[in-house]
């Protein structure tokens, strides 16, 4: 293997080792997202559990209380759905960045395997011209 070969070899290794390390991260974020998404719809039941239970209220007490249930569950879904928006931009960024890795480790890939072709040919020619040199020499 030439130096070059094994420079190629190396480089696709190191893009994929990246590839990996962008695709762990991607999960991550995919989960994060995916659980502000599960929170903000769990949120949204809530807040209008509360709104429904409005009609049933019967003292200025239990009005004050589901009055500030109501606002509690709507400030966290505010910042639930900051999260998740936030987090889409996240994992947009992410896909992006992986998709960014697989072409480099193909393009590497394909170097590599350009490199490989090119030093079998090289050293098919220097085998072709030694026994071609040990034919034409006389004995």
């Amino acid at each position: 293997m030439t130096r070059k070969e094994k420079l190629m070899d190396l480089m696709v290794r190191k893009e994929k080792a990246k590839l990996g390390q962008e695709s762990k991260e991607l999960g991550q974020i995919a989960q994060q997202a995916a659980r502000a998404e599960a929170q903000s719809n769990q949120l949204k039941t809530l807040l209008d559990e509360a709104v429904t239970q409005r009609a049933t209220i019967n003292s200025k007490a239990q009005l004050a209380s589901t009055m500030w249930f109501g606002n509690a569950i709507a400030q966290q879904l505010t910042n639930v759905e900051a999260q998740r928006e936030q987090s889409a931009a996240q994992l947009l960024e992410a896909r992006s960045r992986v998709a960014q890795a697989e072409q480099r480790v193909r393009i590497y890939g394909e170097k590599a395997v350009e490199t490989k072709r090119e030093a079998r040919a090289e050293a098919d020619a220097k085998e072709d011209s030694r026994l071609g040199e040990r034919g034409r020499t006389p004995r």
